[in-house]
């Protein structure tokens, strides 16, 4: 009986061995290999990774071979910027001599009588998908106007933009428009955008060929990586020995240990397995206290609050959340970023959209191709803000030192 037993369980053994060989001989024949050496089987990539070096290197080639005719272009202290007095978007994205989207120039001093407003932030800022006139950072002229304000607003915003970077080009080039009130609009993924800092490996679907600034702390203050920024021309040298360059510890999106063989790596059956449970609830980015991306994030939009207070400017903090984040909001889930969110909401004034937007706008229709706001959605932020604004002024609850007596700022509407 113990005899039989001890040969059920050697062939129940047996059985299993063979399986499992079958199934790693079937993944190894069925996986493909990408011309960058990255094995991948039924569209899991699997450890260990491949820096594509070769697509990398595509990408600044492209870059620097069309360098002329491109509408983003290096720029030393956010990285990149638009290209000043270009044309993009099929004719309907104006940028300005100032290098802001704007089919006019501005005085780098405002009028006397008119308020200025300058919105900083990321594509949802800029606008990406919709025309010069439909963008909510236009529209909000448009409506305050409407209600008598005389007001004009100046676009900073620039696609693929973190929060640090929304942040410099305020400091670097915001500042010196001397805007009255200042916008700072962004989605809590910006938060895995400050930890970048070669743009190529955080999104690869759209080639930006272009390193980024990038914030750290010590001892709770900000300290500054990467400026001016590498020339787009030295990345390739960087990509060919990543591992060893400086930055590469830096870089939150490159993760040393899943580009070098692990013993358990051999088997391409184990990092399938592995594969699948960091796709279907493995662990989780921390956005909350005490991690880099939520710390991070919190310590830049203090920065960003002081130095636009220090220059005698109101400061209103605006999340603009992403179709997927709006939907599982909506569906009564408590947000990632919650910790950023109410750190925020305590201590600035916040205008959250979240709470201006239903069901309806997680829709296909309100968006672009590239899922960026389309024009009913920019609409509804434009009124939004316009309210607030005007409520504000009216009140003289926003810090307007420009103007001792707000009244001068409104007229007889024009109906």
């Amino acid at each position: 009986m113990i005899k039989r037993i001890l040969l059920n369980i050697l062939f129940g053994c047996l059985g299993l061995v063979i399986a499992l060989l079958l199934m790693e001989v079937f993944i190894r024949f069925a996986g493909v290999t990408g011309a960058d050496g990255q094995f991948s089987f039924r569209g899991y990539p699997l450890e260990p990774y491949a820096l594509n070096v070769e697509g990398l290197h595509r990408v600044v080639d492209s870059y620097v071979e069309n360098e002329s005719k491109a509408t983003l272009i290096y720029d030393e202290s956010a990285g990149w910027a638009h290209r000043p007095n270009s044309i993009s978007q099929e004719g309907s994205f104006t940028v300005n001599a100032g290098g802001l989207r704007s089919q006019v120039d501005y005085d780098q001093y405002p009028r006397h009588d008119t308020l200025r407003i300058a919105a900083f932030g990321d594509s949802f800022v800029a606008g990406v998908g919709v025309n010069d006139d439909q963008v909510w950072v236009k529209r909000l002229e448009v409506e305050l106007n409407r209600l008598g304000m005389r007001v004009e607003t100046l676009n900073f915003g620039v696609g693929g933009y973190g929060m640090d970077q929304a942040y410099i080009r305020w400091q670097n080039l915001g500042r010196a428009y001397k805007p009255d009130l200042v916008l700072f609009a962004f989605q809590p993924e910006n938060l895995d955008r400050n930890v970048n800092v070669f743009r190529p490996l955080y999104y690869r679907r759209v080639a930006v060929p272009f390193s980024k600034p990038r914030f750290v702390l010590h001892n709770d203050q900000l300290a500054l990586l990467n400026v001016p920024t590498l020339p787009t021309a030295e990345l390739k040298s960087v990509y060919s020995s990543f591992e060893s360059h400086p930055l590469a510890a830096y870089e939150a999106h490159y993760e040393s240990h899943e580009f070098v063989s692990q013993w358990w790596a051999a088997s391409r059956l184990a990092s399938f397995i592995n594969a699948l449970v960091k796709s279907h609830g493995g662990a989780k980015l921390d956005y909350g206290p005490g991690s880099e991306r939520g710390e991070l994030g919190k310590a830049i939009v203090d920065a960003f609050a002081e130095s636009v207070k220090s220059g005698e400017a109101e400061f209103i903090v605006v999340h603009l959340p992403q179709r997927e984040h709006l939907q599982n909001l909506l569906d009564g889930n408590v947000s990632p970023f919650s910790y950023l969110l109410n750190h925020i909401n305590e201590n600035y004034r916040y205008v959250d959209m979240v709470d201006h937007l239903g069901s309806q706008h997680t829709e296909g229709r309100f968006y672009d191709a590239t899922h960026h706001y389309g024009t009913e959605i920019n609409h509804l932020v434009a009124l939004t803000l316009a309210s607030e604004i005007a409520e504000c002024v009216k009140n003289a609850s926003c810090r307007l030192p420009r103007f001792t007596d707000t009244e001068t700022l409104f007229f007889h509407r024009q109906e």
